[in-house]
């Protein structure tokens, strides 16, 4: 059983053993016996000393971000008015005991903020631990002020509350972990809750909301759904709803590389654990349009799916928009699979020109994730018209730039036509078309002789398309390219609207 879920059924009491790992001490204790070990060993145990922070930890870096996330849910903690409600839960410390220390591996940042929380509360309280990176110190300083800001009232979010006064050690359970060894510490610390698997980024967002359902039946019906999905299936696409997300030129985010595996899953976990509210609505938004027709008004959903860049919320509310666009992936890009709302054109286009070969591969992503959009938007409507104009647009970089298409020029791209901004924010398809036809594509001779990345790009287009010639004539005449290109897209729409599709 995980070992944070174990200590969360057990924290009613102060100090309780719980079953011991060889080299392993675990107990349920207060997060005062906690701080206190330097004077006196946690209750019914023999784990004493003073709490350590090694230098080869990383500093000190909440933010106020994380600050407010735990202050909201000690609002909700003290809100929650059953008689015997258990001890607010902060999770598992980690710590390995040696010569007089307890040597903090995991949990530094919550004990930090809250003897930050604590200094304000009881001015004579001193823990004992000593910070000595200059990161640490700032930003100690740096929350400090804004803690002070908060008790004073000058927060807005916190100007009708006494967050602060709900914080007693006394009531915080903790699940303490000592190891013997600095080793054993870090490999519990890796491994603690996947028998020696790390947790995916999918793995920790689906627990963090199956924890905030409340009925039975319904965290069933959720686990179920999401064990019918392939793990990496699930990834995959998170990733790919994230870089939606953060596509945003109103407040841009940048998503890391895809080699930065660790960034990823930080930003992953954040975007749909810490960014999501934790309130108990259940809202989810759709994109509608209002006809009129002779003084009545009737409203449309003009696409079944959720908007992308909505506010998320804890539990059923985050689930079901995962899961809703994981089965959108299904439906449009598995070639298993042909569901009756999409057109056989548009299977055909993706199975021919919608591939990685090549060197094509961020191209292939980011396509997918603008027509993902693009059905957020408008469903299934004009859907094969709508992603031969796009692809266009995107695979325009495979021949203009006079190198291999990288992750950098995907993201720069996106950034500088604003591209899943315009998909969304567009009124109409015609509206989006006229955008997208635009673009003024110019064929780049560079790194085009035979076999070259740009040779093959033109063959794939010559297959799908009639009106693309030999590359031989594109280097000579680089403005013919685009010409054939847009002479090509409005002969296959016209022709397969000619054959019903």
């Amino acid at each position: 059983m995980d070992i944070g879920i174990l200590a969360s059924i057990l924290n009613t009491a102060s100090t309780k053993p719980i079953s011991p790992q060889k080299g392993i001490k675990v107990v349920s204790c207060t997060l005062n016996d906690l701080v206190n070990t330097y004077h006196s060993p946690i209750p019914n145990s023999d784990i004493k000393g003073q709490l350590f922070i090694p230098e080869y930890q990383r500093p000190y870096v909440w933010k106020e971000r994380q600050i407010n996330r735990l202050l909201d849910d000690f609002i909700e903690y003290q809100n929650n008015t059953e008689p015997d409600k258990a001890l607010f839960y902060i999770g598992s410390i980690i710590v390995h005991q040696e010569d007089g220390k307890l040597k903090i591996i995991d949990g530094q940042q919550r004990i930090t903020t809250l003897l930050l929380i604590n200094s304000l509360i009881n001015n004579d309280f001193e823990s004992g631990i000593q910070y000595t990176s200059t990161l640490s110190i700032n930003n100690i300083k740096r929350n400090y002020a804004y803690l002070k800001s908060v008790e004073a009232k000058d927060i807005f979010d916190y100007a009708d509350t006494e967050v602060l006064t709900y914080i007693d050690f006394d009531e915080i359970n903790v699940t303490l972990v000592v190891t013997a060894t600095e080793d054993l510490a870090y490999t519990f610390f890796e491994t603690q809750n996947t028998g020696g698997v790390r947790l995916s980024g999918s793995d920790i967002i689906k627990a963090h909301h199956l924890r905030a359902i409340h009925s039975k039946k319904l965290i069933n019906y959720q686990a179920r759904k999401w064990e019918g999905i392939e793990s990496d299936k699930v990834e995959e696409i998170i990733q790919n709803l994230t870089k939606i997300r953060f596509w945003d030129n109103r407040h841009w985010r940048r998503f890391p590389f895809y080699r930065d595996e660790k960034g990823i899953k930080e930003v992953l976990i954040e975007e749909f654990t810490e960014n999501t509210k934790h309130d108990k609505d259940d809202i989810s938004f759709y994109y509608s349009a209002v006809k009129n027709v002779e003084g009545r008004a009737f409203q449309m959903h003009e696409s079944h799916y959720k908007q992308l860049k909505q506010p998320l919320s804890d539990g059923n509310n985050t689930l079901d928009y995962v899961s809703d666009y994981v089965h959108l992936y299904d439906v449009l890009f598995n070639r298993n699979k042909r569901d009756y709302r999409v057109s056989d054109a548009f299977y055909e286009f993706n199975e021919k020109l919608m591939h990685g070969n090549s060197g094509t591969l961020f191209l292939k992503e980011l396509l997918e994730v603008c027509i993902i959009t693009y059905v957020s938007r408008f469903g299934f409507h004009r859907l094969f018209e709508a992603s031969l104009w796009l692809y266009r647009s995107i695979y325009s970089l495979r021949v203009s730039l006079s190198r291999n298409v990288r992750e950098d020029s995907i993201f720069k791209f996106v950034f500088d036509y604003q591209f899943i901004d315009n998909i969304i924010e567009v009124y109409t398809v015609d509206e989006l078309i006229l955008f997208l036809k635009k673009f003024k594509v110019i064929f780049n001779a560079d790194n085009s002789g035979p076999n070259q990345s740009k040779d093959k790009h033109i063959s794939s287009l010559r297959n799908y398309f009639k009106e693309f010639s030999d590359i031989t004539k594109y280097k000579e005449s680089p403005k013919e390219f685009d010409k054939a290109f847009l002479t090509a897209i409005v002969s296959k729409i016209k022709e397969k609207e000619t054959d019903g599709q």
